[in-house]
């Protein structure tokens, strides 16, 4: 791995695994939604497959073009081939999830333009976007990433906690009614999504809650305008004064950690000549 920073790892893109729609919530049950509902983009992979930031006549090429028309020095393809790469199909997971994840939260959404001859469809608009945004500023909120493939017992495997997730959940989606970035994958990949609506419903036997939560997350998806999605359940109990226990399919398959974004790139990872000036040139919004 080239970098050991917990939020910029990426991601393969997780195909959609529920098609209801989030939506109020019987009387019986608790749900919670953001105001914002997160726009969908693309998490654009390292590993080269032709839906790539730096492919020909993709994002890069094409804000190069505009860089050109504008008299200014290009190159942002050729530091994105350069420095946002791998050829290891091992890393196919890698990419730009949570900067995709972070925009999606933080900047508005971008649609298809033409600016000085040069003309970006939606995936180019939110391709430079999601640039802006590799190496966000951000406030780590609950849980610790797995390093180790093989990592099924740790504490960190185990977190986030269900206590933890659950008054995430509650404090930011339902309270605030802002989103978060939640980690889906308890192992050592990456999977960042934003959680804009949960539905949570339980039974109480003793000191001991039992827990059904639906979750959704926008969902990273190519053409895409608006808001896709799809929403995993997740089961455990609480017991006041635990964290919780993960209960049935979710002892192995709930999140690894939460974050929540609060700026852009602030890093030397990111593309240098990817300037918030010439986005929002380009797009026309306050990126």
């Amino acid at each position: 791995m080239r970098t050991r920073r917990l939020i910029m790892l990426a991601t393969i893109v997780l195909v959609s695994l529920a098609l209801a729609a989030p939506s109020s919530a019987s009387a019986a049950d608790e749900y919670g939604s953001t105001n914002k509902w997160p726009w969908s983009g693309y998490w654009w992979p390292m590993l080269e497959n032709g839906y790539n930031l730096y492919s020909n006549n993709g994002p890069m090429q094409k804000y190069d073009q505009y860089l050109t028309a504008t008299g200014q020095p290009a190159g942002a393809q050729s530091w994105e081939k350069t420095n946002h790469y791998t050829n290891d199909k091992a890393n196919s997971w890698w990419g730009h999830c949570h900067a995709w994840a972070s925009a999606a939260i933080l900047a508005p959404e971008p649609t298809a333009v033409t600016r000085n001859g040069v003309s970006f469809n939606v995936n180019d608009v939110k391709g430079i976007t999601t640039s802006l945004y590799y190496e966000p500023t951000y406030k780590w909120l609950s849980g610790n990433r797995v390093d180790d493939a093989n990592d099924k017992t740790s504490a960190a495997y185990k977190d986030i906690s269900p206590a933890w997730m659950d008054y995430l959940l509650r404090y930011y989606v339902r309270y605030y009614k802002y989103p978060f970035i939640m980690d889906v994958n308890a192992d050592s990949q990456v999977w960042n999504y934003p959680v804009f609506a949960y539905q949570r419903s339980s039974t109480t036997t003793g000191n001991v809650e039992t827990v059904n939560t639906t979750v959704w997350f926008s969902s990273p998806d190519w053409n895409a305008t608006g808001t896709k999605y799809f929403s995993k359940t997740y089961t455990y109990s609480l017991q006041a004064g635990t964290l919780g226990t993960w209960t049935g399919a979710s002892v192995s398959d709930h999140p690894d950690f939460a974050w929540i974004p609060t700026g852009k790139s602030a890093g030397a990872g990111t593309n240098p000549l990817i300037t918030e000036k010439n986005v929002e040139a380009i797009t026309g919004l306050d990126v």
